[in-house]
């Protein structure tokens, strides 16, 4: 019996989602990226490029220590996923897209040396849609 559609889709999005929420964001990326360049939904397509880069964003950010790039992909991320339908994917798109501003924000303080240190809790959170409560991504290393 072969798989829906949609459930092969949630499939792909829950894999680099188990990796993000892990604080492995060049791996959710990576699981994210074969299910982009394969999909033919525009709106689907459009909202897998935006988790890839906040994912994106955050390895730039943690790993390579590079405040200013993360937050060009940050911004470009919140351009594919505001206005997405809430439960896209399964997931709490509301949730993310706040937390894509906050986390902005915060980052263009450790850009412009206000700050050096970007706590843990401002990453953007990427939530099951209905979940009561939110996590941050674990294991990240957040001194740029």
């Amino acid at each position: 019996m072969s798989s829906s559609p949609d459930a092969a889709f949630e499939a792909i999005v829950r894999r680099g989602l188990d990796a993000y929420r892990a604080g492995r964001f060049f791996e959710a990326h990576e699981l994210w990226e074969p299910g982009w360049r394969e999909e033919t939904d525009p709106v689907r397509k459009t909202f897998l490029h935006g988790l890839i880069l906040v994912a994106a964003a955050l390895h730039k950010l943690t790993e390579m220590q590079r405040p200013l790039g993360a937050l060009r992909l940050l911004r470009k991320a919140r351009i594919r996923l505001v206005g997405m339908p809430e439960g896209m994917g399964g997931m709490a798109i509301a949730l993310l897209v706040d937390d894509i501003l906050r986390a902005a924000a915060a980052i263009e303080q450790i850009a412009s040396g206000e700050t050096t240190e970007l706590d843990a809790s401002l990453l953007p959170r990427m939530e099951i849609a209905g979940d009561v409560a939110p996590s941050s991504p674990s294991g990240a290393r957040t001194r740029p």
